[in-house]
């Protein structure tokens, strides 16, 4: 009976870390929102759905258009900074996901053609060297969808990113560990 008992444990042990779990993320920046959408499903069941809004207090239009793009540099800058330091990791990570779906639409508009034109130039290069990472180093099963929109006489960014990812649970577990063996360990104590 215990023999009987341990083989169905093992063999329920096996098949859980050999499913897969799926992720739907969108994200979608305005003047008006900022709203992160997250799901995650293991064998269509879903587990997990949120929606985090990123926006904090109501700003007026022209000073949330500037932080806007401000927080576009930022964060480019410190996504590349931090890809920099743990590229060991993002690659094993990166190595293990399978992306069934991609698409990421941008509008944007300065109020000026000649700078309007200079932003959708480098937003379609940041694109471009995003999504040819992502091709390198992880399995893509769609072909990956990006537009961008240039709003010659307006001063509006809308920003879309749509994605669903899978991965094995027994990977993602692996995964985690590596990223905490990884990490530094904080040198404070908490008392």
């Amino acid at each position: 009976m215990i023999v009987v008992i341990l083989v169905l444990f093992i063999i329920i042990c096996i098949v859980l870390l050999y499913s897969r779990i799926k992720v739907v993320c969108s994200v979608i920046l305005t003047h008006e929102e900022q709203t992160l959408y997250l799901a995650v499903y293991f064998y269509r069941i879903r587990l997990l759905e949120r929606s985090i809004d990123l926006s904090e207090a109501e700003k007026d239009q022209e000073q949330a258009f500037q932080e806007i793009l401000s927080l576009f540099h930022k964060t480019a800058q410190n996504v590349l900074q931090r890809i920099k330091d743990l590229h060991e990791i993002a690659v094993a990570v990166l190595d293990r996901l399978r992306f069934h779906n991609i698409s990421w639409k941008t509008e944007v508009g300065t109020g000026k053609a000649h700078t309007t034109g200079m932003v959708t130039g480098g937003i379609w290069s940041v694109k471009g060297v995003v999504i040819g990472l992502l091709s390198a180093k992880s399995h893509f099963y769609c072909k990956p969808s990006t537009a961008v929109t240039p709003l010659f006489n307006q001063k509006q960014i809308h920003s879309a990113f749509d994605c669903m990812i899978s991965i094995r649970v027994g990977q993602a577990i692996y995964a985690f560990l590596k990223i905490i063996r990884k990490l530094p360990a904080k040198r404070e104590a908490i008392i």
